[in-house]
């Protein structure tokens, strides 16, 4: 794998060096207003007559063209609420120009512009793919992270264990855990270690989020079964300063610092560093067990959690160049993070832990290439490559057994978990290099193709372990596994407003555990198509697919679950089907609508099974599941005043496995029950009205609400125990209000979650925090 990465390397540095003698391109800047002084966001503004020289206008108005020698230019601003406009600049020399613009309002739509670029937001939503773009910018003032933000969207839950730091379970579709993949920038986020996940990167490090449900397009490389998650990172081309600081209830501190600059010769770095902590000290009702009798109460009890502190750091620096003839974007990075965090239960609830702790280490250099239109007009290619070589540690060495009043008794051997003492260090050293190249034909036709290639490879360390137990030393041998998955696709654009997307894929895999390896390959295929009617867009697509077991379902976390090397990938086929409407009225009424149906027959599901061995799970398939799933989802603005909107989802899924697997026509006593663990129906209601100019011009006010719901359902089969649990129903209650001032560099947060102190559980009824307090301050420049 290192060699790998090694020659890609070399292959882009030998290509840069045929090229850096060329000379300094001409750089274009400037600023595009209305007649009234107002700024104008993403108006477009390129070079005429060329597809390669374009820039979309910020928030402030502001552009940035590079050209290549000197000349004379013509520049191009659209925008489709005022008149194009167009200025001819000669430039001489290679120096910075500057070139600000004035557009008038246009009183008619413009019928004969076609706008070279397109707001990112709405390129990705007029896909053949049924996919939901977030755009993060509004939530910047919130103290969300990225999956508070991802549990907005309609027919997605993130469900968690307890609070911040918690493990948590991303469902969409009912589909859950590793049925859906995670990205950042195209980037496969598998191996990224836990100092990196979507439940602690704060949202004001992410420009927007792409949630694709069901088919996922090729340009991923991946083998996701149920969907994918693509987090767009902010890549500012202008110097940029983000500093936030927030605390709240249960002693939460959190802060983010994110530093971007872009030289005029293309020299480029951003550091993004982030911190969170909390005691996540908040009370639970729980039946407290009696340590000598191993009775639990009648009555439940409120218990303060006592072994739950989490705190991380995680520095993510890049430094490279971009705009350059020979890549857009030429970036080499580094993260480092270091994460601590108690462990206060096991895999159900009434296991409690007192002293037992995790310890997390992330080393991870990354590369970054991209360039359009190389050597031909049309050709992209992009290159991203990421190696982990850090760690994961779980301490376990009382002596003591505990429950949730806090009260303790001395055992006859160490180790809370039931293992034995335990210090052992896993060195899950993993990495992923991702290949796309994409060629533009013409206007009718393109195509594409993706090879992504995983690795991982565990090695142990725990003296305590091999000195007490024979099981331990078990944990010294060989896991290993080696994962590829290629796809090719081809997009035909039969009219401008109808396409349709046809592909294929591989997906290999080799596994080693002790000295015993095995190989699966696997081919799949599938279709997407849309079609635009005014303001209408409608969507289809069916795919078969395969998805690969996990590193952690096949080898297990090292702590609280059990690997299981016979595990099958998963097959299935998925139908989505899409309609929505978007439009704007007088200019001041925004109207959005959507509406989509899930269809997925999977064989071979993996799913979590909570009751492993004592305190931990292991992954097991359970054969044919169905799932039928619809989401509605509505929203109105008017005007910068009010917006209103919502989400609903409701799913059906159900075990299709008429016989028991391993068994001779054994009927399998759950057939067509409901798959546990998974709510059916779910829905939230937010609101926003902002008050602009108060107190001073440029000074907003917006005040929120947001209520999520969720009905009750299954903690297991129906058929396991005479009395079956339900977690129950809940509705939660949400107030935030920020304050804007000094021309929007300073932001005042204060936000009141389950303001009215409902009980609110997540997986496998694991309580949440109750009423709680979060005050944010940020500077941004």
């Amino acid at each position: 794998m290192k060699k790998a990465l090694l020659l890609m390397f070399l292959f882009i540095i030998g290509i840069s060096q045929n090229v850096l003698s060329q000379d300094r391109p001409i750089v274009i800047t400037g600023t595009v207003k209305d007649t009234k002084g107002n700024v104008v966001d993403y108006a477009t503004v390129s070079l005429k007559g060329s597809q390669r020289h374009h820039d979309l206008t910020n928030d402030k108005g502001q552009y940035k063209l590079k050209m290549g020698t000197p000349g004379e230019y013509t520049l191009v601003v659209q925008h489709v609420s005022y008149q194009t406009q167009e200025v001819k600049i000669k430039a001489t020399d290679a120096i910075t120009y500057t070139q600000d613009f004035t557009l008038s309002e246009n009183t008619s739509y413009l019928d004969n512009v076609v706008l070279n670029v397109k707001k990112p937001i709405d390129k990705v939503r007029e896909s053949a793919y049924n996919v939901i773009a977030i755009d993060a910018k509004p939530l910047y003032n919130s103290s969300l992270d990225v999956s508070g933000a991802l549990d907005r969207v309609s027919g997605v839950k993130v469900r968690r264990d307890g609070a911040e730091g918690s493990d948590y379970t991303f469902s969409m579709n009912g589909f859950s855990g590793r049925h859906i993949r995670f990205f950042i920038d195209g980037v496969p986020m598998e191996g990224f270690g836990s100092d990196f996940k979507i439940n602690n990167i704060p949202i004001t490090m992410v420009d927007r989020i792409e949630v694709y449900k069901g088919v996922v397009p090729v340009e991923f490389g991946s083998d996701a079964l149920g969907g994918a998650v693509n987090i767009i990172t902010n890549k500012s081309k202008e110097t940029k300063i983000d500093a936030s600081f927030t605390t709240g209830s249960f002693n939460t501190y959190k802060s983010h610092v994110n530093v971007s600059k872009v030289f005029d010769n293309g020299l480029t770095f951003q550091v993004n560093a982030f911190q969170n902590y909390s005691d996540n000290n908040y009370k639970v009702l729980v039946p407290v067990v009696n340590l000598k009798t191993g009775v639990y109460s009648k009555e439940k009890q409120w218990v303060k959690r006592f072994n739950d502190r989490f705190q991380n750091a995680t520095v993510v620096a890049k430094v490279g160049v971009v705009d350059k003839p020979y890549a857009d974007r030429l970036l080499l990075g580094f993260t480092y993070g270091e994460g601590k965090k108690g462990v206060q239960t096991g895999t159900i609830m009434e296991k409690v832990f007192g002293q037992k702790k995790r310890r997390s280490v992330t080393v991870m250099p990354s590369l970054e290439y991209s360039k359009k239109n190389l050597f031909v007009e049309g050709l992209d290619v992009s290159l991203t490559s990421n190696y982990n070589a850090g760690y994961n540690q779980n301490i376990d060495t009382s002596a003591y057994k505990y429950n949730w009043a806090g009260d303790r008794i001395k055992t006859f051997k160490k180790g809370e978990s039931g293992g034995g003492a335990s210090m052992v260090k896993f060195y899950d050293h993993n990495g992923s290099t991702s290949l796309n190249v994409s060629y533009k034909l013409n206007d009718k036709h393109a195509f594409s193709a993706n090879s992504v290639l995983y690795y991982f490879n565990r090695k142990t360390e725990d003296p305590l372990a091999v000195k007490e137990t024979e099981a331990e030393k078990n944990s010294e041998l060989t896991r290993r596994s080696m994962k590829n998955i290629s796809a090719l696709s081809y997009r035909y654009n039969i009219l401008d407003n109808l396409n349709v997307s046809i592909f294929g894929k591989h997906y290999h895999i080799k596994h080693t555990y002790q000295s015993e390896s095995t190989s699966v390959d696997q081919s799949g295929y599938g279709i997407a198509a849309t079609y635009l009617w005014n303001d209408f867009q409608v969507k289809s697509s069916f795919e078969r697919t395969f998805r690969l077991p996990t590193d952690s379902e096949l080898f297990g976390d090292g702590d609280l679950v059990w690997g299981n090397t016979s595990l099958k990938p998963e097959q299935g086929k998925n139908v989505n089907l899409n309609l929505s409407y978007s439009s704007v009225i007088d200019k001041v009424h925004s109207v959005f609508g959507d509406v989509g149906f899930v269809y997925r027959k999977t064989e071979d599901y993996i799913r979590k099974n909570p009751y492993g061995s004592g305190s931990r799970a292991n992954s097991v398939n359970i054969g044919g599941v169905e799932s039928i799933g619809l989401n509605l989802e509505a929203r109105y603005i008017y005007a910068d005043f009010i917006q209103v909107g919502g989400s609903l989802t409701t799913q059906n899924i159900r075990s299709k496995q008429k016989y028991t697997i391993g068994g001779f026509n054994v009927k399998n006593p759950y057939y067509n029950e409901r798959i546990p663990n998974e709510p059916y129906f779910f829905g939230s209601v937010d609101a926003g009205i902002i008050f602009k100019d108060l107190g001073k011009k440029n000074n907003n006010l917006n005040i929120g609400y947001n209520l999520r719901y969720i009905d009750h359902y299954s903690y297991d089969f129906k058929g396991i125990g005479m009395n079956p649990i339900w977690i129950p129903s809940q509705v939660i209650h949400d107030l935030n209000a920020s304050y804007s001032l000094m021309n929007n560099s300073i932001h005042l947060s204060v936000e009141a979650n389950n303001l009215f102190d409902k009980l609110a559980y997540d997986n496998y009824s694991f309580q949440k925090p109750g009423r709680h307090f979060m005050f944010k301050i940020r500077y941004s420049y």
